[in-house]
């Protein structure tokens, strides 16, 4: 639950964010510093959320987490001014920094060696239905309403899993004595030369690049074919179905079978097919084949990186490396979003580059990813 709460609130703010500020009076510039001032914070808290879930446990952060997420996005709902929004957005970042890390460390703390991989891709499909439900929810309700019905309604439900969490869950990680945690932890030196680790970064690196390319650069494609932008939202719904059908089926749990590296390497393959299909696409219909096709690559790479960053590691160090693995998930979509759009800017109307140059960077992970065949010889 804390996981679909948490990108239920993502995803809510995509539509309405940027109106909202622009409604307060915000410049164009300052929108602009609004609306990323929450990917910005949030990187930085994924990276410190880490260590202080391996310090004080897991429980205590998410439950924080909910808290300050809620209140945030309570306070949207009765700031004035621009600035007053600007410091809303940092400090929702901010809470929300513990909220994906601290859900996985419990997941990777309690799912069984042999079934982790099914439990990441079922926590992982439920990202999908927040992607798919929360934009058009969020619209309906600010057309009808006020965006305040918007962040009224999200911050009821963090509230509603803050107290679910708080009545139904214990902690899972007790670090009672840190000296102890210290020497029989895996030194973090060593941690970060693990392959299995690299390989699950490089593998969330090139696909979030992928998703920051196609948010950032499919809607002017679809502008330029004559699409609406209903058209637009639907083939990111595509996309959203498709991984979310394949990580809770008994796909998303093929790497507890088969071993991580062939659902890595296959859906890399097909992350890069969908991206140069989107490119090369000429008509509407192409590009709903081509966010199908990256829906079956995400639904295959996501549950077996992740699966590989809870085998990486022991308990005292889990919550730091899924906050980095976190952080390297905003970096990649704020590199791809950026970058796709300085490739646009440079060769003006060239709309596809975008897509074929994000394919590259997918494939260009498989050697990193090639390095697990060696890693290990079991299936972790």
């Amino acid at each position: 639950m804390v996981v679909l709460a948490a990108f239920f609130d993502l995803f809510v703010q995509f539509p309405i964010m940027a109106p909202h500020a622009r409604d307060l009076g915000a410049s164009a510039t300052l929108v602009g510093v609004i609306v990323a001032a929450y990917s910005i914070t949030n990187l930085f808290g994924n990276l410190g959320a880490g260590f202080v879930l391996d310090r004080w446990g897991r429980r205590l952060p998410v439950l924080l987490g909910l808290g300050i997420t809620a209140l945030a996005v309570l306070s949207y709902a009765f700031v004035r001014t621009p600035e007053q929004l600007l410091a809303a957005r940092a400090i929702h970042g901010i809470g929300a920094a513990a909220l994906t890390p601290g859900a996985f460390a419990i997941i990777g703390d309690r799912a069984a060696t042999e079934q982790r991989g099914r439990a990441m891709a079922l926590a992982g499909a439920l990202i999908a239905v927040p992607a798919m439900i929360g934009p058009p929810l969020a619209g309906l309700l600010r057309d009808a309403w006020s965006a305040d019905a918007v962040f009224l309604a999200d911050a009821a439900f963090m509230f509603a899993t803050l107290i679910i969490f708080a009545t139904t869950t214990r902690e899972t990680w007790r670090p009672t004595d840190l000296r102890t945690i210290a020497g029989n932890a895996e030194p973090l030196p060593a941690l970060w030369r693990s392959r299995l680790l690299w390989s699950a970064y490089a593998a969330q690196f090139a696909i979030t690049i992928g998703v920051g390319v196609l948010v950032t650069h499919l809607p002017l494609v679809l502008e330029n074919q004559g699409e609406s932008a209903a058209r637009s939202g639907v083939s990111f719904a595509v996309y959203a179905l498709v991984s979310m059908l394949v990580m809770a089926s008994p796909i998303g749990g093929a790497s507890d079978r088969i071993g991580r590296f062939i659902p890595l390497v296959v859906g890399l393959f097909g992350v890069a097919a969908g991206l140069a299909i989107v490119g090369l696409s000429a008509g509407y219909g192409g590009i709903v084949i081509g966010m199908a096709v990256f829906g079956l690559g995400y639904g295959l790479v996501f549950p077996a990186a992740t699966a590989l960053v809870t085998e990486a590691t022991g308990a005292a160090r889990r919550g730091r490396v899924f906050g980095v693995f976190y952080a390297v998930y905003s970096l990649g979509v704020a590199i791809g979003a950026a970058g796709s759009g300085r490739l646009a800017g440079v060769f003006e109307n060239l709309v596809d580059l975008p897509f074929y140059t994000a394919a590259v960077v997918v494939l260009a992970a498989l050697p990193i990813v090639a390095t697990l065949k060696f890693a290990t010889r079991s299936k972790g």
